[in-house]
């Protein structure tokens, strides 16, 4: 079962998903299984948090990171699959809140 949340005709993303043994599906939804599959392996939590959407074989990574080394490395995740025409790194980069501690 494949829990998909459509935004247009052309446009999908996903928040949770369960992957069938055989899978018979929309390219654009293969790519976009295939690239969260690929960020949550990611051995980088910030990295495995991310999300994506997908329209027209062009994947759109969002969510925020605390370094650009991050960004770079999620970017490159996705780069490596298949049938894929381009990669929109929407990706923001900011530093971690750090709490002061007062005496």
């Amino acid at each position: 079962m494949i829990m998909l949340e459509k935004m247009s005709a052309a446009t999908t993303t996903a928040e949770s998903i369960r992957l069938p043994g055989n899978l018979d599906c929309h390219p654009d939804e293969g790519i976009l299984l295939a690239a969260i599959r690929v960020l949550r392996a990611s051995g980088y939590g910030h990295v495995r948090k991310l999300r994506c959407e997908v329209t027209a074989g062009v994947i759109t990574l969002l969510g925020v990171v605390p370094s650009y080394f991050l960004k770079q490395v999620a970017q490159e995740a996705v780069l490596r699959l298949d049938d894929i025409q381009e990669v929109k790194n929407l990706v923001e980069v900011r530093r971690p809140e750090v709490e002061l501690f007062e005496d």
